[in-house]
């Protein structure tokens, strides 16, 4: 297959009118075309569905991404994984984790995918030159350790893109706190890209500040104000009611985080059994974008949905469905 030259003067400007145009698809951001876009777009359908408010409520394996400080609260080994089925223009956006915690800390490794494939190429006289494809991806190891009712966490990532043959990296750096102020409330911090490079940019920083509450068993109320690099900051704003719906009335409330190791039969394992429903907003980019969603979880295996209305004229709103299996 033909490359398509980028550097000449005289490329025909319809043509690279359409190559930003997907390019920008492909990050999902319409309006952010900043360095590495895509590692805005969030991860995991439960945080999503609560308005991607994830700075203090995080404590699974997604904790990578919305705050490292999260993993301590891990109780086993979790697997976990997330696929964005709605979206338009050839787009896709995965996210896979693995993690567990030990004797110095809390420890994971994860992977997200975004991108655009099928892009039609041209050569300089607009002769089709056959499809190509735009792949970003984010290899990240994260570590966690805690001090009495104070957590932190690391993410150390390099950053890999792909657009037909022309291959750029970088690598940035996360950090990550989070306070249990008492058994009702938490408070987060999450800076992302403290220091970030990706080929000759520079990868803006993003900084969340949040706070949980936890007033009944099962329920979570989350707030944050994000910030980043040359934007105004925005609010957060999310919701969750878990129930039960077999005999273990265990619900995710900042009661049940104590750090218990549990050993249980698959068989064991799905006759405690929860649902939960969940509501978020944001005004990211200045838009304000609502998002609903649902799970169920057992004793070592958790699905969730969300829908995200990103109310753009280009980009389609999202379906993510994710899962988590706990050993």
């Amino acid at each position: 297959m033909k490359t398509i030259n980028m550097n000449k003067q005289h490329t025909m400007r319809k043509i690279l009118m359409i190559m930003a145009i997907l390019i920008m698809a492909s990050t999902l951001l319409s309006v952010n075309n900043s360095a590495a876009a895509y590692m805005r777009m969030g991860v995991g359908a439960r945080i999503i569905a609560m308005g991607e408010a994830g700075s203090t409520i995080s404590r699974d394996v997604s904790s990578v991404y919305w705050n490292p400080a999260g993993l301590n609260m891990l109780k086993d080994v979790e697997i976990g994984s997330m696929y964005n089925f709605g979206m338009n223009l050839d787009r896709n956006h995965s996210h896979v984790a693995v993690g567990s915690r030990f004797k110095f800390g809390a420890l994971a490794v994860s992977w997200i995918n975004a991108g655009t494939s099928n892009i039609d190429g041209y050569d300089d006289n607009g002769n089709p030159t056959g499809t190509f494809s735009d792949k970003n991806n984010s290899i990240a190891i994260s570590y966690a350790n805690e001090y009495k009712r104070f957590h932190f966490g690391l993410t150390p990532k390099f950053y890999l893109s792909t657009l037909d043959d022309e291959t750029e990296s970088g690598f940035g750096i996360d950090l990550g706190a989070k306070f249990d102020i008492n058994q009702y409330f938490e408070a987060g911090l999450m800076v992302r890209d403290l220091y970030g490079t990706y080929a000759e940019d520079t990868v803006p920083m993003e900084a969340s500040l949040g706070v949980a509450a936890y007033p009944f068993i099962g329920v979570t109320v989350a707030a944050d104000v994000k910030w980043e690099m040359d934007q105004n900051p925005y609010p957060a704003l999310g919701a969750e009611y878990w129930t039960s719906l077999g005999k273990d009335p265990e619900a995710d409330s900042q009661l049940n985080v104590i750090t218990v190791k549990e050993r249980n039969t698959w068989k064991e394992s799905f006759t405690y059994a929860q649902t939960g429903i969940r509501v978020g907003f944001n005004q990211k980019d200045g838009t304000n974008r609502f998002s609903v969603g649902t799970g169920v979880r057992f004793r070592n295996f958790q699905l969730d949905y969300a829908f995200r209305l990103n109310n753009n004229d280009i980009m389609s709103d999202d379906h993510i469905i994710s899962m988590i299996f706990r050993f």
